[in-house]
Protein backbone atom coordinates (compact mmCIF):
# COMPACT_ATOMS: atom_id res chain seq x y z
CA UNK A 1 0.00 0.00 0.00
CA UNK A 2 1.13 3.55 -0.75
CA UNK A 3 1.79 5.49 2.51
CA UNK A 4 -0.92 7.72 4.07
CA UNK A 5 -0.20 11.00 3.66
CA UNK A 6 -1.84 14.32 5.49
CA UNK A 7 -3.01 15.18 1.65
CA UNK A 8 -4.26 11.88 1.17
CA UNK A 9 -6.58 12.48 4.50
CA UNK A 10 -7.46 15.73 3.34
CA UNK A 11 -8.54 14.56 -0.27
CA UNK A 12 -10.41 11.49 1.18
CA UNK A 13 -12.37 12.41 4.50
CA UNK A 14 -12.72 16.46 3.90
CA UNK A 15 -12.25 17.90 0.74
CA UNK A 16 -15.36 16.93 -0.54
CA UNK A 17 -17.26 19.07 2.54
CA UNK A 18 -15.86 22.05 1.70
CA UNK A 19 -18.17 24.57 0.05
CA UNK A 20 -17.94 25.00 -3.69
CA UNK A 21 -16.46 28.49 -4.38
CA UNK A 22 -13.09 27.48 -1.98
CA UNK A 23 -12.67 23.88 -3.72
CA UNK A 24 -12.92 25.74 -7.30
CA UNK A 25 -10.10 28.54 -6.03
CA UNK A 26 -8.33 27.35 -3.04
CA UNK A 27 -5.86 29.81 -2.82
CA UNK A 28 -8.57 32.51 -2.86
CA UNK A 29 -9.69 31.60 0.68
CA UNK A 30 -6.55 30.05 2.24
CA UNK A 31 -5.77 33.61 4.07
CA UNK A 32 -8.75 35.04 4.18
CA UNK A 33 -10.58 36.39 7.53
CA UNK A 34 -14.48 35.14 7.29
CA UNK A 35 -15.37 36.76 9.52
CA UNK A 36 -14.13 40.55 9.43
CA UNK A 37 -17.03 41.77 11.48
CA UNK A 38 -15.78 40.10 14.47
CA UNK A 39 -18.67 37.81 14.82
CA UNK A 40 -18.15 36.41 18.55
CA UNK A 41 -20.89 33.87 17.48
CA UNK A 42 -17.52 31.56 15.48
CA UNK A 43 -15.50 31.53 18.36
CA UNK A 44 -18.44 30.67 20.67
CA UNK A 45 -18.86 27.40 18.56
CA UNK A 46 -15.32 26.74 17.81
CA UNK A 47 -15.03 26.70 21.59
CA UNK A 48 -18.49 24.84 22.14
CA UNK A 49 -16.98 21.92 19.72
CA UNK A 50 -13.70 22.17 21.99
CA UNK A 51 -15.63 21.36 25.11
CA UNK A 52 -17.95 18.63 23.57
CA UNK A 53 -14.29 16.93 22.32
CA UNK A 54 -13.00 17.23 26.06
CA UNK A 55 -16.08 16.08 27.98
CA UNK A 56 -15.99 13.01 25.71
CA UNK A 57 -12.06 12.26 25.71
CA UNK A 58 -12.33 9.65 28.24
CA UNK A 59 -14.23 7.81 26.35
CA UNK A 60 -12.70 8.26 23.22
CA UNK A 61 -9.39 8.29 24.17
CA UNK A 62 -8.91 6.43 27.39
CA UNK A 63 -7.74 10.18 29.34
CA UNK A 64 -9.06 13.22 30.34
CA UNK A 65 -8.23 16.41 28.80
CA UNK A 66 -8.04 19.87 30.67
CA UNK A 67 -7.10 22.77 28.44
CA UNK A 68 -3.34 22.77 29.34
CA UNK A 69 -0.56 21.68 27.39
CA UNK A 70 -0.60 18.34 29.66
CA UNK A 71 -3.90 17.98 27.72
CA UNK A 72 -2.09 18.33 24.61
CA UNK A 73 0.64 16.02 25.29
CA UNK A 74 -1.70 13.71 26.57
CA UNK A 75 -3.78 13.95 23.34
CA UNK A 76 -0.69 13.30 21.36
CA UNK A 77 0.20 10.03 22.90
CA UNK A 78 -3.10 9.11 22.32
CA UNK A 79 -2.94 9.74 18.63
CA UNK A 80 -1.70 6.30 17.94
CA UNK A 81 -1.66 4.14 14.22
CA UNK A 82 -4.36 1.44 15.53
CA UNK A 83 -6.52 4.35 16.74
CA UNK A 84 -6.37 6.12 13.32
CA UNK A 85 -7.17 3.15 11.46
CA UNK A 86 -10.04 2.31 14.49
CA UNK A 87 -11.60 5.74 13.41
CA UNK A 88 -11.12 5.42 9.90
CA UNK A 89 -12.63 1.36 9.68
CA UNK A 90 -15.54 2.93 11.30
CA UNK A 91 -16.61 5.83 9.01
CA UNK A 92 -17.64 6.78 5.80
CA UNK A 93 -15.85 9.05 3.51
CA UNK A 94 -19.10 11.10 1.91
CA UNK A 95 -20.38 11.66 5.06
CA UNK A 96 -19.33 14.61 7.09
CA UNK A 97 -20.85 13.45 10.22
CA UNK A 98 -18.94 10.25 9.89
CA UNK A 99 -16.78 9.19 12.91
CA UNK A 100 -13.22 10.12 11.93
CA UNK A 101 -14.22 13.56 10.22
CA UNK A 102 -16.00 14.40 13.40
CA UNK A 103 -13.65 13.39 15.79
CA UNK A 104 -11.02 15.40 14.03
CA UNK A 105 -12.84 18.36 13.81
CA UNK A 106 -13.49 18.31 17.26
CA UNK A 107 -9.98 17.55 18.19
CA UNK A 108 -8.86 20.55 15.69
CA UNK A 109 -11.55 23.55 18.01
CA UNK A 110 -9.65 21.67 21.01
CA UNK A 111 -5.93 22.70 20.42
CA UNK A 112 -6.86 25.64 18.99
CA UNK A 113 -9.19 26.23 22.60
CA UNK A 114 -5.63 25.39 24.58
CA UNK A 115 -3.51 27.89 22.61
CA UNK A 116 -6.82 30.54 23.37
CA UNK A 117 -7.02 29.54 27.14
CA UNK A 118 -3.40 28.85 27.92
CA UNK A 119 -1.10 30.41 25.91
CA UNK A 120 -3.37 33.83 24.77
CA UNK A 121 -4.01 33.17 21.30
CA UNK A 122 -7.24 34.17 18.95
CA UNK A 123 -9.15 32.47 16.86
CA UNK A 124 -9.59 33.82 13.07
CA UNK A 125 -12.08 32.25 10.91
CA UNK A 126 -12.24 30.43 7.91
CA UNK A 127 -14.40 28.46 5.53
CA UNK A 128 -15.13 26.17 6.66
CA UNK A 129 -14.84 26.62 10.21
CA UNK A 130 -12.37 24.07 11.10
CA UNK A 131 -9.72 25.29 8.74
CA UNK A 132 -9.53 28.51 11.15
CA UNK A 133 -6.13 29.37 12.41
CA UNK A 134 -5.43 31.06 15.76
CA UNK A 135 -3.03 34.25 16.37
CA UNK A 136 -0.48 33.37 18.58
CA UNK A 137 0.04 35.59 20.90
CA UNK A 138 4.16 36.70 20.07
CA UNK A 139 2.80 36.65 16.61
CA UNK A 140 2.58 34.15 13.42
CA UNK A 141 -0.37 31.87 12.71
CA UNK A 142 -0.84 27.80 13.23
CA UNK A 143 -3.61 26.00 11.72
CA UNK A 144 -4.98 23.30 14.55
CA UNK A 145 -6.65 21.16 11.74
CA UNK A 146 -3.70 20.50 9.63
CA UNK A 147 -1.81 19.68 12.14
CA UNK A 148 -3.47 17.01 13.19
CA UNK A 149 -3.32 15.77 9.81
CA UNK A 150 -0.06 16.12 9.47
CA UNK A 151 0.70 14.43 12.78
CA UNK A 152 -1.88 11.71 11.70
CA UNK A 153 0.28 10.67 8.32
CA UNK A 154 2.54 7.18 7.96
CA UNK A 155 5.31 9.28 8.20
CA UNK A 156 4.48 11.20 11.47
CA UNK A 157 2.18 9.04 13.14
CA UNK A 158 4.46 6.94 15.32
CA UNK A 159 6.54 9.94 16.34
CA UNK A 160 4.50 11.69 18.67
CA UNK A 161 4.84 14.44 16.00
CA UNK A 162 1.80 16.69 17.45
CA UNK A 163 3.75 17.08 20.73
CA UNK A 164 6.86 18.07 19.11
CA UNK A 165 5.10 20.58 16.99
CA UNK A 166 3.00 22.08 20.03
CA UNK A 167 6.55 22.41 22.45
CA UNK A 168 8.36 24.17 19.20
CA UNK A 169 5.83 26.29 18.36
CA UNK A 170 3.45 27.06 21.03
CA UNK A 171 5.29 26.58 24.21
CA UNK A 172 8.76 27.69 22.95
CA UNK A 173 7.09 30.39 21.00
CA UNK A 174 5.38 31.62 24.60
CA UNK A 175 8.55 31.46 26.86
CA UNK A 176 10.68 33.86 27.92
CA UNK A 177 13.83 32.77 26.78
CA UNK A 178 15.76 35.92 28.34
CA UNK A 179 14.59 34.44 31.57
CA UNK A 180 16.29 31.01 30.98
CA UNK A 181 20.29 30.98 32.89
CA UNK A 182 23.42 31.81 30.80
CA UNK A 183 25.09 28.65 29.74
CA UNK A 184 28.21 29.90 27.47
CA UNK A 185 30.11 32.48 28.27
CA UNK A 186 30.68 35.06 26.00
CA UNK A 187 33.36 33.84 24.15
CA UNK A 188 33.34 31.84 20.36
CA UNK A 189 32.90 28.39 20.90
CA UNK A 190 35.41 25.38 18.78
CA UNK A 191 33.98 23.05 17.38
CA UNK A 192 34.75 20.15 17.97
CA UNK A 193 36.88 17.25 15.77
CA UNK A 194 35.94 13.18 15.46
CA UNK A 195 33.75 13.51 18.26
CA UNK A 196 33.01 11.05 20.87
CA UNK A 197 30.11 10.80 23.52
CA UNK A 198 32.96 10.66 26.14
CA UNK A 199 34.76 13.60 24.40
CA UNK A 200 31.06 15.56 24.08
CA UNK A 201 30.41 15.21 27.56
CA UNK A 202 34.23 16.54 28.38
CA UNK A 203 34.16 19.65 25.76
CA UNK A 204 30.60 20.34 27.48
CA UNK A 205 32.13 20.54 31.14
CA UNK A 206 35.17 22.72 29.69
CA UNK A 207 33.09 25.28 27.78
CA UNK A 208 29.90 24.94 29.29
CA UNK A 209 30.49 24.29 32.81
CA UNK A 210 26.87 25.92 34.09
CA UNK A 211 25.38 23.19 32.03
CA UNK A 212 24.87 20.38 34.36
CA UNK A 213 23.64 17.67 31.95
CA UNK A 214 22.33 16.59 28.21
CA UNK A 215 19.14 16.24 29.56
CA UNK A 216 16.39 13.51 28.87
CA UNK A 217 15.91 13.16 25.05
CA UNK A 218 19.50 13.47 24.27
CA UNK A 219 21.47 10.70 22.12
CA UNK A 220 22.57 7.61 24.68
CA UNK A 221 26.84 6.47 24.67
CA UNK A 222 25.53 4.49 21.65
CA UNK A 223 23.23 6.50 20.04
CA UNK A 224 25.79 8.86 19.63
CA UNK A 225 28.04 6.75 18.32
CA UNK A 226 25.78 5.39 15.58
CA UNK A 227 25.86 9.04 13.96
CA UNK A 228 29.04 9.13 13.02
CA UNK A 229 29.67 12.56 13.20
CA UNK A 230 32.86 13.92 11.77
CA UNK A 231 32.15 17.24 13.40
CA UNK A 232 30.41 19.25 15.10
CA UNK A 233 30.35 23.22 15.65
CA UNK A 234 27.99 25.12 18.41
CA UNK A 235 26.28 28.46 17.95
CA UNK A 236 25.80 30.38 21.11
CA UNK A 237 22.59 32.14 21.03
CA UNK A 238 20.17 34.42 23.24
CA UNK A 239 23.38 36.10 24.87
CA UNK A 240 24.75 32.25 25.85
CA UNK A 241 21.27 31.14 27.18
CA UNK A 242 21.06 28.81 23.86
CA UNK A 243 23.50 26.79 22.32
CA UNK A 244 22.94 25.02 19.26
CA UNK A 245 24.87 21.83 18.33
CA UNK A 246 25.16 21.24 14.69
CA UNK A 247 26.91 18.10 12.60
CA UNK A 248 26.66 15.68 9.30
CA UNK A 249 25.39 12.55 9.95
CA UNK A 250 26.07 10.60 6.84
CA UNK A 251 23.95 8.18 4.92
CA UNK A 252 22.12 4.61 6.45
CA UNK A 253 20.27 2.43 4.37
CA UNK A 254 17.75 4.68 2.56
CA UNK A 255 18.14 7.99 4.83
CA UNK A 256 20.08 10.12 2.67
CA UNK A 257 22.52 12.06 5.25
CA UNK A 258 21.18 14.86 7.31
CA UNK A 259 22.11 17.77 8.97
CA UNK A 260 21.41 17.60 12.69
CA UNK A 261 20.79 20.21 14.88
CA UNK A 262 20.71 19.85 18.59
CA UNK A 263 19.12 23.12 20.24
CA UNK A 264 20.26 23.55 24.43
CA UNK A 265 19.55 25.20 27.46
CA UNK A 266 20.00 25.20 30.89
CA UNK A 267 17.62 22.36 31.36
CA UNK A 268 20.24 20.17 28.77
CA UNK A 269 18.53 18.77 25.61
CA UNK A 270 15.64 20.63 24.20
CA UNK A 271 14.79 19.08 20.50
CA UNK A 272 16.72 18.46 17.37
CA UNK A 273 15.91 19.63 13.90
CA UNK A 274 16.96 17.46 11.22
CA UNK A 275 17.54 18.49 7.53
CA UNK A 276 18.44 16.30 4.85
CA UNK A 277 21.31 16.92 2.09
CA UNK A 278 22.85 14.84 -0.91
CA UNK A 279 26.06 12.99 -0.06
CA UNK A 280 29.57 13.87 -0.84
CA UNK A 281 28.60 17.65 -0.57
CA UNK A 282 29.69 19.61 2.67
CA UNK A 283 27.35 22.10 4.20
CA UNK A 284 27.57 25.21 5.65
CA UNK A 285 25.81 26.50 9.66
CA UNK A 286 26.67 29.76 10.99
CA UNK A 287 24.66 32.01 13.35
CA UNK A 288 23.52 35.04 12.04
CA UNK A 289 22.65 37.07 14.59
CA UNK A 290 21.18 36.19 18.33
CA UNK A 291 18.72 34.21 17.70
CA UNK A 292 19.27 32.35 14.35
CA UNK A 293 21.46 30.07 12.31
CA UNK A 294 21.66 29.68 8.96
CA UNK A 295 22.13 26.00 7.65
CA UNK A 296 23.01 25.93 3.93
CA UNK A 297 22.78 22.06 1.95
CA UNK A 298 22.69 20.47 -1.36
CA UNK A 299 19.90 18.55 -1.76
CA UNK A 300 19.10 17.09 -4.87
CA UNK A 301 21.47 18.75 -6.83
CA UNK A 302 20.62 22.35 -5.42
CA UNK A 303 21.69 24.81 -2.65
CA UNK A 304 19.05 25.19 -0.14
CA UNK A 305 19.57 27.55 2.92
CA UNK A 306 17.42 26.49 6.35
CA UNK A 307 17.03 29.69 9.05
CA UNK A 308 16.46 28.07 12.25
CA UNK A 309 16.27 29.11 15.69
CA UNK A 310 14.95 26.99 18.83
CA UNK A 311 11.33 28.27 17.91
CA UNK A 312 11.70 26.61 14.42
CA UNK A 313 12.18 27.63 10.84
CA UNK A 314 12.07 31.23 10.28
Amino acid sequence: MEPLTASDLLARWFWPHYPADVRAAPFLHRDVDANPGHNPAFAAALAEAAELFAANAEGLLGEALPFTDAGVATLARALTRARRDEWIAKSDPPSPDSHFVQVIVHAAAYLGEVMVRAHGGRWEIRRPLWESVIHRRRGGTVSPFHWLLKSLADDSVDELALASRWHIHVELHDLDLDGLPVIAPEKRLPGLKHPTYDLLVKYLHQHLPELKDVGEGFPSAAEFTERRFESLSFERLHGGRVVALHGLIPAAGERPPVVEVSWMTGRGFDHADTIPCDPGVAYFGRAVNDELIEVTVAWQGKPHTHRLSIRGHA
